[in-house]
């Protein structure tokens, strides 16, 4: 008889572990917030080199373009002349030239604020510092200050480094990079290589397509640090708001790597994330 009990409190033992077993592999994780706020915070952060890249005027340094919202101010540079001069090192603050450098200028937004073609409302201040005439490639890197700078209401701080290595392509660091709304908080950093694939020979900001690679770190909103790394070159055109193709793995602190899919070039906030054989859709803001 005891015998008998034994067995049967043996095959009750095994018959739950299977089925914990079973109901561990079918559970879906859907920890999204990571991938929501990667996205929230690189997309505005990788935005700024396209912004900067439309001020570099490769026959004359840096030039202030037709007049849009922001306005622009020549903060400080070496020189003395009035006269645009590629031979020299100049300024003028009539034209918004200058040649060789260093210099720091100023984009300012304001407080009213205005949306750009991407469909984005900014405010606030960026600096731009160049040690010498943005034409100039091997070693020219662009330090971005960004000051009480916001992109739809969400507050962007920390610093972007912008090094060329040709003429259509640069890598971009990200130093202690912060978004926040006031109530929640995203800490965020990487190092990206962009390629501009359309819009490098014109001057305006709405035909720009640039490509994206490279990893980068964060913390989330509810303190989760992460980590990603791009496996298909993500897309960001300059008539558009969001990240519009390709993917990249993200890795949540205690959870499983999973891989982003930003869609097929249609420019809108979904995206999808797949893991343990699941997808899971999420949106972009």
């Amino acid at each position: 008889m005891k015998k008998i009990k034994f067995i049967s409190s043996a095959i009750l033992v095994s018959s739950i572990v299977i089925f914990n077993s079973c109901k561990k592999k079918t559970e879906v994780d859907n920890e999204t917030q990571s991938v929501v706020d990667n996205a929230l915070c690189e997309q505005q952060f990788m935005a700024i080199q396209p912004v900067t890249n439309g001020k570099g005027i490769q026959e004359a340094g840096i030039k202030r373009l037709a007049a849009t919202c922001e306005t622009w101010t020549v903060l400080g540079a070496i020189g003395g002349t009035n006269t645009a001069n590629p031979a020299q090192d100049t300024i003028s603050n009539a034209n918004g030239y200058y040649q060789n450098g260093p210099v720091t200028f100023q984009i300012d937004y304001g407080t009213v604020g205005c949306v750009g073609s991407d469909g984005i409302y900014r405010t606030g201040k960026i600096n731009i510092t160049l040690p010498r005439r943005y034409s100039y490639i091997d070693t020219n890197q662009v330090t971005v200050d960004l000051v009480t700078y916001k992109a739809n209401g969400v507050s962007y701080t920390g610093q972007v480094k912008i090094t060329r290595t040709n003429s259509v392509t640069c890598t971009v660091e990200v130093i202690n990079g912060h978004c926040t709304n006031g109530s929640w908080n995203i800490d965020y950093a990487g190092s990206k290589t962009i390629t501009q694939t359309a819009g490098a020979g014109t001057s305006t900001e709405s035909d720009d397509v640039i490509s994206i690679t490279g990893s980068s770190s964060g913390v989330n909103r509810e303190g989760r640090a992460f980590t990603t790394n791009i496996i298909s070159p993500l897309i960001k055109k300059g008539d558009c708001k969001y990240i519009t193709s390709g993917s990249l793995e993200l890795t949540p602190d205690g959870y499983k790597t999973r891989t982003v899919d930003f869609g097929n070039g249609t420019c809108d906030d979904d995206a999808t994330f797949t893991v343990n054989g699941q997808t899971v859709s999420f949106k972009m803001k």
